[in-house]
């Protein structure tokens, strides 16, 4: 083998006793320092952990059950340890066991701890490797094991992270799911570099990796092979995670974006990784990798703990690679970058300024030449200001983009096909387009990473016009009036007001506590309003809520996790009224058709939502239009075929005094509409009508998504019930809106394969609502002058009619049964409710003589042809033209005794090939019962009017 001749060519064999050791002691050392810098909390919860994973007791922390794998190798606890254990649970005694097999392999720390870069607010990084041979059933009790020693941590105020390593995958480069902490199949080799260098082994097995000299790391596998065929070594001792023989140039770009998507919440410790993967891209193929560096310096005795720190050979590699250019700004912020993740104030005295972390950077400043001014200005970080937060925020950002599209041009000339899942790429990618694409109406958020937050003790909020006269808003810090606007630097400007009130709060700049003066001349806005507001934020954006990284979330499309809607923000709709100093007090209480006028008091809607992917967007609609729109833009959250209704719109509205109801009203209509689309038992064919100032709305669903359009008024809107549909018609008809109309009491009644007749009598008049078999609803209005007659002519013409729609189905067929036919009487109780009274037939009562009236309708060109038959007698517009109706009439009168003078029926009709298709919309009874309803009028009007 290659490495043999080349091992003929050098000295022996290391002695690897000797090599461990050197190992083992940096480790000892490491360990230390980090227990010392530990707060007694965190030092305790390492000093347990060892023991909670080597033995299970139904008292300390995680345990699962008595069978649960356990087991270190090499491990006892000490008496340290013992005594914590017994402080958790008064009756724990530890009894030594033999174990035939150790489950537990090793367990690591990885990151910073133990370096420069550690401090007490850091989080644990942990490593519980098990032995391959584990049972998918012992790895979930292990996992659930885990999860609760890391909600026993949580309630010691420690962030650890806890993660399960199969040493024998991990080597093959077979990584589990993408978590918060883990780069899952973004990158391997280099995380592996990174454990390498920055791990530390807590208790179990050491890394083979240590006993394989660098020269020996190209060669690492038939190395390791010969070593362990000669057995110097044996499996039981060490875990074999693999070599870092070589670093593909996939993995950049893998880095890179898993690099970026820490970046959001950690842009000082991203920024300084970043720039070293942009260093070993830069020597690619032949990288000097930290690792090496690091186990090279072991090799040659190197025993000095701060010279092999991993965070500080990590600075100087990335000062090396950029003195390569002349890039002052990129290195100061660098440096910038590392000082302040050390998080030691140099400019504030310090009780222990002996510390080797302080002694360390401050030998590092001194060397960069900084002042205590200049370190003033950064320690002084929780105080900066907006402007400042900014400039800084804009720097991290251009420097990780800058290094992305480096490395990104890097994997494209240097990379084969990518070696990142195509899930773990789909999550990182709509990560970083949640947190830094920039879209109108997002907030972006710029303090997160640089401070803890921004808060104004005072502000100024400005309504000024733009050179076409449009308003828009812009707020100041401090106390800026109308005279110093034009010397002020702005923090934030937009058209819409709650988008800035938004983005300041967002970025923690105003809260209830804010003082803001408001000049806004022509406008509405007031103080006690702008107050509400950001309770309202304060009450349903909490703190924490853009903190919590679901990366779970960002393999689902994203979905609404909290909403807020403002209505009418700094307008009020009784402007005319209040100025006037007037009260408006009306039975007509509906917010969208408020009053006698009817008028629309939703007269701007602004939502901020805050999606599963931790995007905050606000958006703004205006009148009626944009109610619609904001409804139909807002359903599209959540697929209709999905199952899941958007959440409540959670309305608010203080703008004026009738805020709560405009509120409350918006917020039903939301969910009314929601109800009829997504709730389980909903109808996707359903039609939801509306009704807001004058106009009628239909709102539908077309390819899985909401669409409205506009009836028209009163008018157009009976003519859409009155249209022929070729399906079941089922309409819901908004509650408030309809609450007093006869037809949505109709509808309610309806059902399908049902012709039904609803006779409301009024005095000498009668209408008669006909809801058809499919849905589609007309009225008619008549003379009344006897019940049993009139429901007997209809029952004459819908049988009629029945038979030559049942010729025609057959006829075409088209398959199903004959309507039944149903006759009510429509009345008011006394608390004013519809009442529906169902017609039964009384043989007692005998209708009144008529004469049978049979039309037949045809069409020549585009003109109607009828032909009329009065008992026989046949009259047509070819003999008559339109006279024919005055014709009929005459001739119908004769046949009367003198003294009857009630109206002339139509009983039946036929209607020709021409007019009807063969499309089973037309062959309905509403299409008859439209053309008899045209013929009546027309008649009707012949009649001698007494």
């Amino acid at each position: 083998m290659a490495y043999l001749k080349a091992r003929q060519q050098q000295d022996e064999l290391p002695d690897f006793k000797e090599i461990k050791q050197r190992f083992v002691t940096l480790n000892e050392q490491r360990l230390r320092r980090a227990k010392d810098d530990m707060r007694l909390r965190q030092r305790e919860f390492i000093e347990l952990l060892p023991l909670l994973y080597h033995i299970n007791h139904p008292l300390l922390p995680g345990y699962i059950n008595k069978n649960t794998v356990a087991g270190l190798p090499d491990y006892a606890p000490n008496a340290i340890t013992l005594s914590l254990a017994h402080r958790l649970a008064k009756s724990f005694s530890y009894k030594k066991r033999a174990y035939r097999r150790f489950h537990i392999q090793a367990i690591y720390l990885m990151g910073s701890t133990g370096t420069i870069a550690y401090s007490s607010d850091s989080d644990f990084d942990i490593w519980i490797c098990y032995d391959s041979s584990l049972s998918k059933e012992h790895i979930t009790e292990l996992r659930a094991k885990s999860d609760d020693i890391e909600r026993w941590a949580a309630t010691l105020e420690i962030d650890a992270h806890i993660f399960l390593v199969n040493p024998e995958h991990f080597s093959q480069g077979r990584h589990g799911q993408l978590s918060s902490e883990d780069s899952g199949s973004a990158l391997h080799y280099l995380l592996l570099e990174e454990f390498y260098r920055t791990s530390l082994l807590l208790a179990g097995r050491f890394p083979l990796w240590w006993l394989v000299p660098p020269e020996q790391e190209a060669n690492y596998d038939a190395f390791v092979a010969d070593i362990k065929l000669k057995r110097y070594i044996h499996s039981r001792d060490l875990i074999d995670f693999g070599g870092l023989h070589r670093i593909p140039a996939e993995e950049f770009y893998g880095a890179t974006l898993w690099l970026l998507y820490k970046g959001i919440t950690s842009p000082y410790k991203s920024v300084i990784k970043i720039l070293l993967m942009e260093a070993y891209a830069s020597e690619y193929p032949h990288i000097d990798l930290l690792a090496m560096r690091f186990k090279r310096l072991i090799y040659e005795g190197e025993n000095e703990i701060n010279k092999i720190d991993p965070y500080l050979m990590m600075l100087h590699k990335v000062e090396q690679y950029l003195q390569k250019e002349p890039a002052t700004q990129r290195r100061e912020l660098i440096r910038r970058s590392f000082y302040i993740k050390v998080n030691e104030k140099l400019s504030e005295t310090h009780d222990d300024e002996g510390h080797w972390r302080r002694q360390l950077i401050s030998e590092l400043t001194q060397a960069w030449g900084w002042t205590t001014s200049q370190m003033f200005v950064i320690d002084s970080k929780p105080n900066w200001n907006i402007s400042r937060v900014t400039r800084e925020r804009n720097a991290l950002i251009h420097e990780l983009t800058h290094s992305y599209k480096f490395l990104s041009d890097f994997a494209r000339q240097n990379a084969g096909s990518s070696i990142i899942k195509p899930a773990d790429l789909t999550v990182l990618g709509r990560k970083l387009y949640a947190a830094f694409e920039r879209k109108t109406g997002k907030v972006d958020i710029i303090y997160r990473g640089v401070t803890a937050d921004l808060y104004e003790t005072h502000l100024s909020l400005h309504r000024l016009p733009d050179e076409q006269n449009r308003y828009f808003w812009v707020i100041f810090s401090g106390v800026v009036n109308e005279r110093e606007v034009s010397g002020a630097a702005p923090i934030k400007r937009a058209y819409n007001l709650i988008e800035v009130i938004a983005w300041c709060y967002f970025n923690k700049i105003i809260s209830t506590h804010t003082v803001t003066g408001i000049y806004a001349a022509g406008g509405e806005l007031t103080n006690k309003e702008l107050s509400a507001i950001v309770a309202t934020l304060e009450k349903m954006f909490h703190d924490n809520l853009l903190q919590c990284d679901n990366i779970n979330a960002l393999r689902k499309p994203a979905t609404i996790s909290q909403v807020v809607t403002i209505l009418n923000a700094g307008a009020d709709p009784f402007r005319a009224y209040t100025r006037r100093g007037e009260h408006i007090t009306t039975n007509h209480t509906d917010a969208l058709r408020f009053g006698g006028r009817l008028e629309n008091l939703t007269l701007s809607i602004d939502q901020i939502i805050v999606t599963s992917w931790q995007e905050v967007i606000t958006v703004h609609y205006d009148g009626i239009e944009g109610l619609f729109k904001c409804m139909m833009d807002y359903s599209q959250w959540a697929a209709i075929n999905g199952g899941e209704k958007p959440p409540s719109p959670n309305c608010v509205s203080f703008s004026c005094y009738r805020g709560n109801a405009i509120a409350q009203r918006v917020t039903e209509l939301f969910d009314s509409v929601f109800n009829c689309f997504y709730t389980q038992h909903s109808q996707l064919d359903a039609h939801y009508l509306i009704a807001v100032e004058w106009d009628y709305y239909l709102i539908t669903h077309i390819n899985n998504r909401l669409s409205w359009q506009k009836l028209g008024d009163i008018e157009k809107f009976r003519q859409f019930l009155a249209m022929p549909t070729r399906s079941v018609r089922r309409l819901v008809f908004d509650p408030q809106a309809f609450q007093d109309d006869v037809v949505a009491h109709l509808y309610a009644q309806h059902r399908p394969g049902t012709v039904q007749c609803f006779m409301q009598i009024q005095s000498n008049r009668a209408i008669v609502h006909v809801l058809d078999e499919m849905g589609s609803y007309l009225t008619q209005e008549l003379e009344f002058y006897d019940a049993i007659s009139l429901i007997h002519h209809y029952q004459l013409f819908f049988q009629n009619i029945q038979q030559r729609m049942q010729y025609l189905r057959t006829r075409y067929s088209l398959k199903s049964a004959s309507p039944a036919i149903e006759f009510y009487y429509i009345n008011k109780d006394h608390a004013g409710h519809w009442q529906l009274i169902e017609h039964k037939n009384n043989n007692l009562f005998k209708p009144r003589a008529s004469i049978n009236l049979q039309a037949l309708v045809d069409m020549v060109d585009t003109e109607i042809s009828l032909r009329i038959y009065c008992n026989d007698r046949e009259f047509s517009t070819l003999e008559y033209g339109k006279n024919i109706y005055r014709e009929v009439v005459q001739y119908a009168l004769t046949q009367r005794d003198k003294d009857e003078n009630y109206p002339i029926y139509v009983t039946d009709i036929d209607l020709s090939r021409v007019i009807l298709s063969t499309d089973s919309a037309e062959i309905q009874s509403i299409y008859y019962f439209m053309y008899k309803k045209q013929i009546e009028d027309s008649l009707y009007e012949q009649l001698p009017k007494t």
